[in-house]
Formats: C-alpha cells, sequence, structure tokens
C-alpha cells in the first residue's frame, strides 16, 4: 500500500479532530445572537447552527469576523481532508465489484468534501441561498457515499463488516436529519423549530465527525496491515 494513501486516511482522522477543536473556539468567542433573539449574548448550542459561527455579523450587526476565519478555517481543512480521504479510497478495494462501488463513493464523497469548502466560503447572511445549496448538496452527497461506501465493504471479504454496521447507524441518523432539514419546521418561523432544526444539524454533524473517524481508523488499519504483509 503506497504511503500516500496512509497519509489520505490519517488526514481523514485528523481533518474530524481539527474541525471539533476549531468550532468549539469559535463557539467560545461567538459575540451572541440567535435568529429569533439576537440581543442573546454567547453561543446558544441548541438554538445557534453551526453557520451562525460563519457569519460575518451576528444577527444584530455585531462584527464576527474571528468566529468567521474560524469556522472557514476548520472547514477548508475538514473538506481538503475528505477530499483526499476519497482520493484514496479505492485502493482498498481488491474485487472488481466492490471497487467500482468505491469509486462511486469516492465521487459523492469528493463532492460532499467540496461543498464543505463551500459551506465555510459563503457564509449565509452574505449568500443564504448559496449557502443552503453548499449545506443541502452536502448532507445529501454524504448520505450516497455512506450507502455506496457500506456496499462496497459488504462487497469486500477482506474489510470487516463493522465498518458497513457503524455506515448503517449513521446513515439511519443523517437520513432523519435531511428529512428535518426538507420537510421540518422552518427555523425562522418558530423557536421551536429553530430547536428542532438546530439540534438536529448538532447531533448529525458530530455523529458524521465520529463516522469519519471511525471509518478512517478502519482504513489506516487495512492499509497499514497490506503494507506490512
Amino acid at each position: 500500500m503506497s504511503n500516500w494513501r496512509i497519509w489520505c486516511y490519517t488526514l481523514g482522522i485528523l481533518g474530524g479532530l481539527q474541525f471539533l477543536l476549531l468550532t468549539s473556539w469559535a463557539m467560545a468567542i461567538y459575540p451572541g445572537g440567535t435568529i429569533h433573539h439576537p440581543e442573546f449574548e454567547g453561543y446558544n448550542f441548541i438554538y445557534n447552527y453551526f453557520s451562525d459561527l460563519g457569519r460575518t455579523y451576528t444577527f444584530d450587526r455585531t462584527p464576527n469576523w474571528e468566529s468567521h476565519r474560524l469556522f472557514k478555517t476548520s472547514l477548508t481543512i475538514a473538506g481538503l481532508s475528505v477530499i483526499l480521504f476519497f482520493v484514496a479510497l479505492p485502493g482498498l478495494f481488491r474485487p472488481q465489484g466492490a471497487r467500482l462501488v468505491a469509486y462511486l463513493a469516492a465521487f459523492f464523497g469528493i463532492g460532499a468534501g467540496i461543498c464543505y469548502i463551500g459551506i465555510g466560503w459563503v457564509p449565509y447572511n452574505v449568500s443564504y441561498y448559496g449557502h443552503i445549496s453548499f449545506v443541502r448538496t452536502g448532507f445529501l452527497l454524504f448520505l450516497a457515499m455512506s450507502l455506496c461506501y457500506a456496499t462496497a465493504i459488504v462487497s469486500a471479504p477482506q474489510y470487516p463488516n463493522r465498518y458497513a454496521r457503524g455506515f448503517a447507524v449513521f446513515i439511519i441518523i443523517l437520513a432523519i436529519q435531511i428529512y428535518i432539514m426538507l420537510f421540518g419546521p422552518r427555523s425562522w418561523r418558530s423557536n421551536d423549530g429553530l430547536l428542532l432544526q438546530a439540534v438536529a444539524q448538532k447531533i448529525v454533524v458530530y455523529a458524521e465527525i465520529l463516522c469519519m473517524i471511525y471509518q478512517s481508523w478502519g482504513a489506516l488499519r487495512l492499509a497499514r496491515a497490506r503494507s506490512s504483509s
């Protein structure tokens, strides 16, 4: 197994960890305000979206450049690490059928990584529809990737099925969140709608990070085992 692939799988882990660190830092310095209560101070974990961290100005027009830069940096690094991970992914799969599905997973995964970078670089107070398009497309592509990746694992005898089961749990969480995102109550209409949407987003984002770290660890272990054999 080529060393560059091992580095790409390692970046899958590091990309998730840095996102947790930088967004937590951004939350700590976010000036405050939610859609319905712009006067609130500080970041409210259940009423603020992740995307609020990336706004250039808060809801009461307070400058938010420090939090914005941290959020943009975290998503850029995360997106690039996801792209590199999926560039290397098909090399893990040896049966031709499994590798073809892995290429499809890589296609969707690279697209999701590009969307994550777009989320950071297009704040929703600057371009609401541009930002929302990146968010929705990114989640849908990640769902398609997860389905293909899990199928490739099941089709590859050498790949432990526990990683496919990990995807199965995540797919359920992501599918529920996508339904809430597309068909649930709109966050701007009520505080309860905002609560549901913001909490659902938190759950799926943290689940996605854990899933990517777990899958990256599995890919890394498999690649190292092949390198030493």
